[in-house]
């Protein structure tokens, strides 16, 4: 136990020293998260905010793995409604399955960048849309009919309230073909699990990680206990699910990514 002593030391001086980095980073964020995604698209836009985005990688083999999933799970010949899209990534790549593709975001800046990088894809659209409001769910329904709906990495940064909010505001979108593919970062342990496995030390946070702190709400986890809580089963039939990692964009000085552990599902609506 002594000879043990000096690393658990260290490593606790360790943990001390990061989480006042990331109190120093974050102490000044206002309360509201939907100002904090504003903020950040347009720093972004502006380039006031210059690291990468840190979850917009879809170069790699995750989102292939996603759209291969996505294709063998929901009705390919409906329209596919991507919340949470930001700039348009992971949109543009759904566009290479479905017939038409929504992007939508509650940030007016992510979806004016979107609708920039998308010029000239016609069956591609992006909207400004609070999801978690039904009101505002509702019309978009009524305007597209039944769709499906793509979702990554937005619940495990929403609070309980907003998670539930979110799952029944998207029903009305679903009618009676459509499914929900969801995919959402899933670390077990705490917020400093979280920033660890991202590469988050004492002695330093990469930039990338470091811009997320200081600009937007704390992320979470969301697996198969969060999705029952969340899509009850008496309104929701789980099609699939599993474990799966969520890539990073690079956090590196040699332009490596961070795989991140994460929970994929889909789901459809329970009718009867």
């Amino acid at each position: 136990m002594i000879s043990r002593l000096p690393g658990a030391l260290a490593r606790a001086a360790d943990t001390l020293r990061l989480v006042l980095r990331v109190a120093a980073l974050s102490i000044r964020l206002p309360r509201h998260p939907d100002g904090l995604w504003d903020d950040f698209w347009s720093g972004v836009s502006a380039g006031s905010l210059h690291e990468a985005v840190i979850w917009e990688a879809t170069g790699g083999d995750e989102i292939d793995q996603h759209l291969e999933r996505a294709a063998s799970l929901l009705d390919t010949g409906l329209t596919i409604v991507d919340i949470g899209c930001g700039t348009g990534a992971v949109s543009r790549r759904l566009a290479g399955v479905f017939p038409a593709v929504v992007g939508a975001d509650v940030s007016r800046g992510a979806v004016e960048a979107a609708r920039s990088a998308s010029a000239g894809m016609p069956h591609l659209k992006f909207m400004v849309l609070d999801a978690t409001d039904p009101e505002a769910v509702a019309a978009l329904s009524r305007d597209l009919g039944e769709v499906n709906v793509f979702v990554r990495g937005v619940f495990h940064v929403l609070s309980p309230r907003r998670q539930a909010a979110l799952a029944r505001a998207i029903q009305p979108l679903l009618g009676t073909r459509g499914r929900i593919y969801l995919v959402e970062s899933n670390v077990s342990g705490g917020a400093l699990n979280y920033l660890r496995g991202l590469g988050a030390t004492g002695r330093g946070i990469p930039g990338p990680l470091r811009q997320a702190i200081a600009s937007l709400p704390k992320p979470g986890h969301f697996g198969a206990r969060q999705r029952r809580r969340v899509f009850p089963a008496r309104d929701w039939t789980v099609i699939a699910e599993g474990a799966t990692t969520l890539d990073t964009a690079p956090m590196h000085g040699d332009g490596s990514g961070v795989r991140i552990p994460a929970y994929w599902a889909a789901l459809g609506r329970r009718h009867g």
